[in-house]
């Protein structure tokens, strides 16, 4: 599915430790406007709760609001949303003299269930001592899984793609105002020594006292999600590495709080290095740390663009308990996603961030890592945990036995074989408007064409004689190369020739997947019933 992911509300102690997160409601700059505001963070739950400040509307409501790189949009609860939604400050929209209601509906929908529904609106939206007037944002009046949450709002930092009306999101309108001198932000998240530290959001700028060496960047990929490809996972204890998986498609984002999520055949064959158990009941990983030492736990790295960011089981092992009674769970979970192109996809959340400086290049369009000036700084380990002796097994050399290795599509797909699709075929009355989903539906219809009906798309206008062929009058056709790798998935254009032009105008994007010998395409249906898919 494509994502759109809500944060987890948290349930610390023995009921596990799946949490939204919060920022704090202190603001301060670091330097005079338009080059850079800072906003202070304020870890509230152990590294996996923070809030931050935005007010509303003239004079301006102040909400403590989630800042997530993992959508798009601005919402905050309404007066009648006092029941489901958390938080505890709600819009009312009669005390602001800048408010314009929009008569357009909102909802926006989490990969963990969760969604929030309402209305569209626009006012002055104000972070730190930038204001944005006529900003658009939504005002919640029902949320559902998201009673028990504490805070009020959440405001999305990615690509205008993501949003659910298509609105522009509010980072990029304080660039446009000219109240950023950079489309730029960074996000440092701090230590997790105390349970209660600090850390900061920058907008337009970098924090240089927060980070040490030079920045490590990734072009993004697709655009909607900090979407990039990540060179590989990987798992190294002494002197043996086991590569987990190459060439992956990753997400940067603040709205998840595990460290690494990705798909389960890559997740358990992690946790089944680690010995790992999983508890159903919470859907996590939990560890031995009562009789292993951390010698025993292999370190975890993410390459990206050929350079290791890596994590020491400090900082991939959760300790939560009390001074009689402690859990330690593995912070590497399960995801079933798949981005745009249909690929499965990883994802970075809290505990991957929380020990890198964090940057997001609205401009050059690119994410960016550094080392974290917290990054050695771990939780304190109570003494009744990992011992000095105890082993972990990690043969040499290791063999993982990955299932996933393709997108879902290369199973899941229709098989056509009509032959009359063939570019040789002659003209007819044939068309595909209502064989496969409409244009505007979210997904595609994905289809293998087979013998004796071609394998793949027609790679040129076909012209027979009459400027026709395939059984229809209007032929689709593309130019894109083919993808060459197993499981990649590229975008291809399509266009449809009216006897024989190449130049007809009606055409849009389709993904077609490499499925390891045969080739699945993502079909939409056309708008007109004379259009039609041709097969060579």
């Amino acid at each position: 599915m494509a994502l759109q992911k809500r944060k987890r509300t948290c349930h610390s102690g023995s009921g596990g430790h799946k949490c939204h997160r919060k920022m704090h409601t202190t603001t301060r700059k670091l330097s005079v406007q338009p080059t850079m505001e800072d906003e202070v963070l304020s870890d509230e739950n152990w590294g996996t709760f923070w809030m931050g400040s935005v007010t509303i509307g003239t004079p301006g409501q102040s909400f403590d609001i989630d800042f997530d790189t993992g959508s798009a949009d601005l919402w905050v609860p309404g007066t009648q949303c006092e029941n489901s939604c958390g938080g505890s400050h709600t819009f009312d929209s009669q005390l602001s003299s800048t408010y314009k209601l929009w008569n357009k509906e909102f909802h926006i929908q989490y990969g963990d269930g969760s969604s929030a529904s309402g209305t569209w609106s626009n006012d002055t939206v104000t972070f730190g001592s930038i204001s944005i007037p006529n900003q658009p944002f939504a005002i919640i009046n029902s949320a559902n899984g998201m009673k028990a949450s504490k805070f009020d709002g959440v405001l999305g930092m990615g690509y205008q793609k993501l949003s659910s009306g298509g609105e522009i999101p509010v980072v990029w309108s304080m660039y446009l105002a000219g109240e950023l001198s950079l489309p730029i932000f960074c996000f440092w998240f701090g230590s997790v020594s105390t349970g209660h530290d600090t850390g900061e959001l920058i907008l337009g700028g970098y924090d240089t006292s927060k980070y040490t060496g030079n920045f490590t960047y990734a072009p993004v990929s697709v655009e909607g999600y900090w979407e990039f490809v990540a060179d590989s996972v990987s798992l190294s204890i002494g002197s043996t590495t086991t590569t987990i998986a190459t060439s992956i498609n990753a997400i940067l984002d603040t709205g998840t709080t595990d460290a690494i999520l990705g798909p389960s055949a890559y997740v358990n064959a992690i946790n089944s290095m680690l010995e790992a158990t999983y508890d159903p009941t919470i859907g996590y990983y939990t560890v031995d740390c009562q009789t292993k030492s951390l010698a025993a736990f292999p370190n975890i790295t993410v390459t990206i663009s050929g350079v290791p960011f890596t994590l020491t089981p400090l900082l991939y092992i959760q300790i939560i308990g009390d001074p009689f009674s402690y859990t330690c769970y593995s912070v590497i979970s399960t995801l079933k996603a798949n981005d745009a192109n249909s690929n499965p996809i990883w994802i970075l959340g809290d505990f991957f961030m929380r020990h890198f400086y964090n940057v997001f290049d609205m401009q050059n369009n690119r994410i960016g890592l550094a080392l974290s000036t917290s990054y050695s700084v771990v939780q304190t380990v109570p003494d009744s945990l990992f011992p000095s002796t105890g082993s972990i097994s990690f043969p040499t050399p290791v063999t993982v036995a990955i299932t996933e290795t393709l997108p879902p599509q290369c199973y899941n797909y229709t098989t056509i074989s009509d032959a009359t699709r063939l570019t040789t075929a002659p003209a007819g009355g044939s068309c595909d408007s209502t064989l496969f989903n409409d244009v505007n539906s979210e997904f595609p219809t994905y289809v293998r064409f087979i013998s004796p009906g071609g394998t793949r798309l027609a790679g040129s206008a076909p012209n027979s004689a009459q400027g026709i062929a395939c059984g229809t009058y209007v032929t689709g056709w593309t130019n894109a190369t083919y993808p060459s790798s197993v499981g990649q998935t590229v975008n291809a254009f399509i266009s449809f020739a009216y006897h024989g032009n190449p130049n007809f105008s009606y055409i849009y994007w389709i993904p077609i997947t490499n499925c390891n010998g045969f080739y699945v395409h993502g079909l939409y249906g056309p708008n007109n019933c004379y259009y039609r898919y041709c097969t060579q």
